[in-house]
């Protein structure tokens, strides 16, 4: 049966008020005994089961069956089969659409049964990592058959939305019926539907009362791009499926082998309230789009394409449907005056791990008369350049650098190998020094300069700042934690802070805080050591807890931002990594000892504005070493500078000595 016959059956009932017209009007017609649909005609319930059941046999013969065979076992931590799985065919000749999901073990086989019943591999020939979908290619395919697809106009929010698949059997598809609950969502992407959509017909189409395509079915997230993300929801009422008429011109880029990536500007933002506070450029990526149309930091996005693009979320929304390679324009604020600036912008995809620069200056602390060497790295640019301590830098590549804050913030626009020309103020003299920035160091410095905090002199002592041993209790949360608070906060001089995690099921923190006071009162650190809330492993929901804790202790003692790290042994490291991820907004290093990354973790890659390290305590047990060191290549590919120090306790228990390295490795946290 054909669409129009099918609208011109159903037609009455196309619509949720149509619905509730017709209901409204059959009670009234039996409630007076008129004569209205007879006793033996098709109840109304029978006409929506018809029509939903035809709306179904138009699309069937073009959502096939699909099956992988080998790849990976698991992915984003979900156990993943061979198949079978669902596709739509878009052409003829054997082009067919799926879900990313469907193949994200990367399996060294696909197969796609055909709607005569015959099998026949298929290839997959290109990627939509925006709209999470894959063009796969039957072949030896001719004369399929091909469904209309809706035009986006005509999709409509409460309409009829039936997800189709055909995973369970290839020769009857499976049906879940719903509405359309909305339009535009995740940043103007997909359609949402109540539909029931799950693993069984994701690659499938959703489709309307008549039978037209309205969009594949995928799962999607707004939190996350990885091919499983909103795995969670299927089957609870929030599904989404990807309109196909706005990406029509990306289809067939697909069919030539094309990659389609979601565009970007390079560029990074300040934290803020994403609904109501402006949008402001933190960083910009030397090497990105946002540098080469002149976008600067400070600069506040207000309009995208002469659209109100003026917060987080609306920019989203401007910027999220789009793809790389399109041209937007781009209106900011600048200046003190806010300037209206106008330029173009041509969207890049992924720009990849992005690595800091390095000059190699390590500098004094506190810096209340602006940024002055402390030391230099051995063989970095800065040494190389004749940087010596007590040399006060005044600018780097023309910025004005008053705090340490500041320098950083200018190098973290800097890419790597450039060319940084410092200006520096020696013995009363300015002068420019001319460095080449190299990447961050992955070593630990052998010795440093101590720590300046002068104890005799003449300035009051804050009695009410309780130094030494002291307990922290967060009324919220049952978990007890014991800290060493070192002498230098009486005198206002910031501290570093280490949280450091038990391994499961030992619990010394007495023993850890004499091992480590002694270091704390050395590098001017707070030591903080929380107990799990079951003795004998930490759970991943106390990674709220300890993000609490972590800015509790930062605002109680004024803690140094740059010197925030999360250290960890055995599970207790696992954690460690979990919240240092999680928290980069506060943690700047994970250390871990004798612990593997959680392999179920997803790691983001290094941001322009934000700067994590990690060091590693490696057992020389083989086995676990090899395991160690697979996630530590995860780390460094990410873009986060990790150094790997050999230790000689398998469990991770660190001796003197290698404590040490760790606490001077987090006084050099602030380099730049």
């Amino acid at each position: 049966m054909n669409t129009r016959r099918i609208g011109s059956m159903i037609s009455p009932f196309v619509s949720g008020w149509g619905l509730l017209w017709v209901a409204f009007a059959v009670g009234m017609v039996i409630g007076l005994g008129s004569v209205g649909i007879s006793e033996t005609g098709p109840t109304l319930v029978q006409l929506e089961e018809r029509a939903v059941k035809e709306a179904v046999e138009v699309v069937a013969d073009s959502v096939v069956q699909v099956s992988t065979i080998g790849g990976h076992e698991k992915v984003d931590r979900h156990l993943v089969a061979s198949g079978p799985t669902t596709g739509l065919i878009i052409s003829e000749d054997g082009f067919i659409l799926s879900s990313a999901f469907n193949f994200a073990a990367e399996p060294s086989s696909i197969f796609v049964r055909l709607p005569s019943g015959k099998q026949v591999a298929a290839d997959l020939v290109a990627t939509d990592y925006s709209r999470m979908l894959v063009l796969l290619k039957a072949r030896g395919a001719a004369g399929l058959p091909v469904p209309d697809w809706s035009g986006n106009t005509e999709v409509e929010v409460g309409g009829w939305a039936i997800a189709v698949g055909r995973a369970f059997r290839a020769d009857r598809p499976n049906v879940a019926v719903g509405i359309v609950s909305a339009r535009g969502r995740l940043f103007g992407k997909v359609l949402q539907t109540d539909a029931a959509v799950s693993p069984a017909n994701y690659g499938g189409p959703l489709i309307d009362i008549y039978g037209r395509v309205l969009g594949i079915l995928v799962p999607m997230s707004p939190e996350s791009t990885s091919q499983s993300a909103g795995l969670q929801w299927y089957d609870s009422g929030v599904g989404f499926a990807v309109p196909l008429s706005p990406i029509t011109e990306r289809i067939e880029r697909m069919k030539l082998g094309e990659d389609q990536q979601p565009g970007r500007l390079g560029v990074g933002l300040l934290k803020a309230n994403p609904f109501e506070d402006p949008v402001t450029v933190a960083t910009v990526r030397a090497d990105s789009p946002a540098a080469s149309a002149g976008l600067l930091t400070g600069d506040q996005i207000v309009e995208v394409n002469q659209q109100p693009a003026a917060t987080l979320t609306r920019l989203r929304y401007a910027l999220g449907p789009l793809y790389a390679g399109e041209t937007v324009a781009i209106t900011v604020l600048r200046g003190e005056g806010h300037r209206r600036v106008e330029t173009e912008v041509t969207l890049a995809g992924p720009p990849g791990a992005y690595r800091h620069a390095f000059l190699g200056v390590l500098p004094r602390r506190p810096a209340e008369a602006g940024v002055v060497v402390r030391a230099t790295h051995k063989e970095s640019p800065a040494e190389k350049a004749g940087l010596l301590p007590g040399d006060r830098i005044l600018k780097i590549d023309g910025a004005e650098v008053k705090t340490i804050g500041a320098a950083i913030e200018v190098m973290n626009g800097v890419p790597v190998g450039a060319e940084v020309i410092c200006e520096i103020e020696r013995e009363g003299v300015a002068q420019n020094k001319t460095l080449i920035a190299a990447g961050l160091p992955t070593e630990v410095p052998v010795s440093l300069p101590a720590i300046e905090i002068d104890n005799t002199s003449s300035a009051e002592i804050d009695r009410d700042k309780k130094y030494g041993r002291d307990q922290l209790k967060l009324p919220q949360f049952p978990n007890g934690c014991v800290l060493y608070v070192p002498k230098s906060i009486q005198r206002g001089i910031d501290p570093g802070l280490l949280l450091w995690l038990h391994a499961p099921g030992d619990y010394d923190a007495e023993a850890q805080l004499d091992a480590w006071g002694p270091l704390c009162e050395q590098y001017n650190l707070v030591f903080a050591a929380p107990a799990a809330g079951k003795e004998d492993r930490w759970q991943r929901s106390e990674v709220e807890y300890l993000g609490q804790l972590l800015l509790r202790l930062v605002r109680k003692y004024h803690v140094d931002p740059r010197r925030v790290v999360v250290h960890g042994r055995q599970g207790g490291g696992q954690m460690a990594c979990l919240l240092g991820l999680a928290g980069q907004q506060v943690v700047r290093g994970i250390s871990l000892a004798a612990a593997p990354v959680p392999r179920q973790v997803e790691v983001p890659e290094a941001e322009p504005s934000t700067r994590l390290a990690v060091f590693a305590g490696v057992p020389v047990e083989r086995s676990l070493a090899m395991q160690m060191r697979e996630g530590l290549r995860k780390l460094s590919s990410a873009g986060y500078p990790v150094t790997i120090s050999s230790i000689e306790s398998e469990l991770g228990q660190l001796i003197a000595t290698e404590r040490a390295a760790v606490a001077c490795w987090i006084d050099s946290l602030d380099h730049f």
